[in-house]
């Protein structure tokens, strides 16, 4: 079973030995409005309560667990995570990528394998 938007949150929240009404005003919710998101039961805030909720759970941007709970709000209300809307909208190439992934039929094992192989830096541009 995938992790859900509510669980992330609440095993960072614990992490951090906050109970829900303390977090919640330290993020400025309503209780119940919070136990609600944690228990999935509301979906996910929009972008400023996303923010105001990662830093105080501390996290910092590009680390895996700031994306990962981008990528869970967004699956939590059935969206693209913003950035990546974003970054498809400025590079006139990605369409065509995720396209080519559709269409040939690329398996998730196939995309893990070229996303380690961008991140290897082989295509870092060199400076001359």
């Amino acid at each position: 079973m995938k992790q859900t938007f509510g669980q992330f949150l609440k095993t960072k929240r614990l992490a951090l030995d906050l109970s829900l009404r303390e977090f919640a005003r330290r993020v400025g919710m309503q209780p119940s409005n919070y136990c609600n998101i944690e228990s999935d039961v509301l979906p996910p805030p929009p972008a400023e309560g996303l923010e105001r909720i990662s830093k105080v759970l501390g996290l910092k941007k590009g680390t895996p667990d700031y994306m990962k709970f981008h990528d869970l709000s967004a699956r939590g209300r059935d969206e693209i995570p913003a950035d990546v809307e974003r970054i498809v909208k400025e590079n006139e190439l990605l369409p065509a990528m995720l396209r080519t992934v559709e269409y040939e039929k690329v398996t998730k094992e196939q995309l893990r394998g070229i996303i380690e192989d961008l991140k290897s830096g082989r295509y870092k541009k060199t400076s001359r």
